[in-house]
């Protein structure tokens, strides 16, 4: 049952619901919560990410179709199994619904952007199942509206977003009376990005966009944001978000995609967004609209103990599953990516975490935040590529601001194990590639203390081979990772001091933590003295191999059968 409220604001509000993707299963469910520990999909949202995914007092988890990019239909999944199994729920077309619930009140509360209209709140009057009251916040246009945040003990309601400001930046509406009257606060702003260094051309300038709000134990609340910078902002209120700082590089990486933070019931923060670095801007990248997004293919995740001052993780929560395919752009010419983000936690620790944007891409995923403490990780190739980014782009803009991508690295079967398999890097020149250099990236838990061991088997003259450790993912065709890495260490028998065609342990061991951050190197067990020093500085430590072949006028494969990565913190 509903209220009655304007015939053109009801047709905007039902126009929101219209629209709802087809519920997917993951291939195996885990039978208990309990067993949940490594992120799993478990089911495919009805609509982006960023918002939708809401968690009632009673324990259901319904994930709306609010969001972009929905099919046809007036539905939303629903679990009552924290977030293990999910059904569709029919519901009328002129349903209205709201996402987060009040915790003083127990109303449910969300904003809404009705175009020309303004803003509006929807709020529950008698719990989900009750009626709903549309109370106007403003006049301006926003978009990308956040779901509510409750501060200060629940008695103040904050909600990010942007849009329908000049110049370009984001800000946040605030409610002291449970959403019955709301304030907008200034407007935070970033730098533009400009040409120059590797960018030939200027990216797309939208200003600070997309904005995650948490309160701080101190009180203050913290805003990160979008921006085209290769970090994300961050800003600071001290007033309950009424007034905000001046924007400030955030200590994480990130260009134009959107972060979501949030607090844990235990107190832990937990953060997620693309711990990701685009392609260098071409010429013909004017600063008005991206020419492509090229650093959207991978959805990270940290956690803080300490509320923000350090994070731990730093793992791909999932990478998009059709980041290597030669058809990429199928599914028509919508936004696809892994960069959206929004997540409950239904169990203490377990999270259930809507992920991305094309419905051929976005999930929902699951998993145990002891995972993001873990500190070891190894691959054999066994399951193939599925834990690799191994893509270069073929040149000609497709669909919406993507490529289409040829896989630049493959598996083959192993030279001396029958049955297994092996990476070969090999540099294969390409003139329909927007870069033909070929790469392998992999993740790890951040350390800032540890080793990386890899077999490799190199050919004799292999000169144009590095082997990089960074604290991002790169493009697996970028050569700018050679000189935006922490450490490169270039694959050849000369500079390993390696005399044959055999197999070979190449070991990395790095301290970030003290003075001398020089890398050590070690082939089988034997420490060489060959050292090499950190290119540059890192907040969070290492979180990435980045096995790269560059453009080579005599081109020999280097394979490799084995990578391990083990923290000594």
């Amino acid at each position: 049952m509903t209220t009655k409220y304007p015939k053109s604001l009801a047709i905007c509000i039902s126009s929101l619901c219209l629209s709802a993707a087809s519920l997917a299963y993951a291939q195996s469910v885990p039978s208990s919560i309990d067993s949940v520990f490594a992120p799993i999909k478990v089911a495919t949202p009805p609509s982006d990410a960023y918002i939708g995914l809401s968690m009632l007092e009673d324990g259901e988890i319904r994930h709306y179709n609010y969001g972009e990019q929905a099919e046809p239909g007036s539905f939303y999944i629903s679990s009552r199994d924290h977030g293990l199994t999910w059904k569709r729920v029919n519901y009328p077309r002129d349903m209205v619904f709201a996402d987060c619930m009040s915790p003083i009140s127990h109303e449910y509360i969300r904003l809404v952007n009705m175009g020309n209209m303004g803003v509006y709140c929807i709020r529950t009057e008698g719990g989900i199942n009750g009626n709903r009251r549309i109370i106007k916040v403003s006049d301006r246009q926003s978009i990308m509206i956040k779901p509510p945040v409750f501060t200060a003990n629940g008695k103040r309601i904050v909600v990010a977003a942007h849009g329908g400001v000049a110049p370009k930046g984001c800000y946040t509406y605030t409610s002291d009376d449970d959403g019955l009257t709301w304030q907008c606060s200034n407007t935070v702003t970033s730098p533009d990005h400009k040409k120059g260094g590797f960018h030939l051309g200027t990216r797309w300038n939208h200003g600070a966009v997309e904005p995650t709000v948490v309160e701080l134990n101190d009180g203050r609340l913290w805003m990160i944001m979008r921006t085209s910078q290769d970090f994300h902002y961050q800003a600071f209120s001290s007033d309950g978000g009424s007034t905000w700082s001046e924007a400030t590089q955030s200590p994480f990486y990130g260009t134009i995609t959107m972060p979501t933070i949030g607090r844990l019931s235990d107190g832990r923060l937990l953060f997620f967004w693309s711990n990701t670095t685009p392609l260098p801007e071409r010429k013909e990248a004017d600063g008005v609209w991206d020419d492509v997004f090229t650093n959207r293919d991978v959805a990270h995740a940290a956690i803080s103990d300490d509320d923000g001052k350090t994070w731990r993780g730093f793992r791909e929560l999932r990478l998009n599953p059709m980041r290597n395919d030669s058809n990429y752009v199928r599914g028509g010419g919508m936004d696809r990516s892994m960069h959206q983000v929004q997540f409950v936690e239904p169990v203490p620790g377990k999270i259930v975490a809507s992920v991305g944007q094309h419905q051929l891409h976005r999930a929902i995923m699951m998993f145990d935040v002891e995972w993001l403490y873990e500190t070891e990780r190894s691959d054999d190739f066994s399951q193939g590529l599925d834990n690799w980014s191994v893509f270069n782009y073929i040149d000609g803009i497709k669909g919406h601001c993507v490529y289409n991508r040829i896989a630049g690295c493959r598996t083959v079967e192993h030279s001396d194990r029958k049955g297994a398999k092996m990476l070969q890097l090999l540099y294969e020149p390409d003139p329909t590639l927007v870069a033909d250099s070929r790469g392998a990236v992999w993740n790890f838990p951040a350390m800032k203390k540890g080793e990386l061991s890899a077999n490799i088997k190199l050919p004799g003259h292999s000169e144009s081979t590095f082997l990089l450790l960074n604290d991002r993912w790169m493009n697996p065709c970028d050569t700018v990772a050679k000189h935006e890495a922490i450490y490169r260490l270039q694959l050849s028998r000369k500079m390993l001091k390696i005399s044959d065609n055999k197999w070979h342990k190449i070991t990395i061991k790095w301290n970030l933590k003290n003075g001398n951050c020089n890398a050590s190197i070690y082939v089988d067990g034997k420490k060489r003295s060959l050292q090499i020093k950190p290119m540059h500085e890192s907040i969070h430590g290492l979180s990435y191999a980045h096995f790269i072949a560059c453009p080579d006028s005599d081109p020999q494969p280097v394979f490799v059968d084995y990578i391990n990565a083990s923290s000594s913190e």
